[in-house]
């Protein structure tokens, strides 16, 4: 099935061989990323590609990763915002999960690499042409052995955690996702990683459409986890063919649950 082979292909490497990437790949990274931007239309989205590895790791080892523990790898990829536009972070988040599908067909690895609390002063010494602001990083390189992710249930919400119907008081029953031929879905996307395994994301599925939300919103990261998600749904409701478009128009005003995006099912 789809969504099983999907979620195999979606591993974090941490350990990268210590060698350049392939000066061919590195073309075609390029090519990726600026597909991306053209692709969401938004001025304020921009990758950075930074092909010197070890001048990126010591410039952030000791400030970002998971603890301030930074990943060693050959290449960087960072997402660029500018003007603190949020549907460019959204759409942006989603773009990274697209590039690492693109990068594992070209047979290479990644693992986000933790930025909160990073000064901008310090992102911007390892990423000297960046516009704006340094929202996220990937890490990319050949990794040094053939990972497989096990996907955990123990550490994930309920289902009726996280989907609801008509509105954010009426939680969805495994049954009623069933009647809509959704179950599976749901149960597949609880695995879509999100910073500090909060996941975050709410859904509403009103007549025929899915509307995103983030619970308790703590900061821009949790945008990320948004086009993280939506990626995911996406790749996963291929095989119905769900076709359409995510409507992203964030609205942050300070309540309990944030709107984020809206897709037609």
């Amino acid at each position: 099935m789809l969504t099983t082979n999907f979620l195999k292909t979606r591993t974090s490497t941490r350990d990268f061989k210590d060698e350049k990437v392939d000066d061919e790949k590195i073309k075609k990274i390029y090519q990726i990323t600026r597909e991306l931007e053209n692709k969401f239309g938004e001025k304020d989205l921009h990758y950075q590609v930074n092909n010197k590895g070890e001048e990126v790791y010591f410039k952030l080892k000791g400030n970002a990763g998971y603890k301030g523990v930074m990943i060693k790898a050959p290449l960087y990829v960072a997402l660029d915002i500018t003007n603190d536009s949020k549907s460019a972070l959204v759409k942006g988040a989603y773009g990274l999960e697209e590039l690492i599908t693109k990068l594992s067909e070209l047979g290479l690895a990644s693992c986000y690499i933790t930025v909160s609390g990073v000064s901008d002063d310090i992102l911007k010494s390892a990423f000297v042409n960046a516009e704006g602001k340094i929202m996220s990083i990937l890490a990319i390189g050949e990794a040094t052995k053939q990972e497989i992710r096990e996907h955990r249930y123990d550490d994930r919400k309920g289902i009726n955690e996280f989907v609801f119907i008509d509105d954010l008081d009426h939680k969805a029953s495994v049954e009623e996702l069933s009647q809509r031929g959704l179950d599976d879905l749901f149960s597949y996307l609880r695995f879509a990683p999100s910073s500090y395994n909060s996941q975050p994301w709410r859904f509403v599925l009103k007549d025929n459409f899915v509307n995103l939300y983030l619970e308790d919103y703590k900061d821009e990261a949790n945008l990320v986890d948004a086009g993280i998600v939506m990626y995911y749904f996406d790749q996963l409701t291929k095989e119905i063919s769900i076709n359409s478009i995510w409507e992203v128009e964030p609205k942050l005003d300070g309540s309990k649950y944030q709107f984020i995006a809206q897709k037609e099912l």
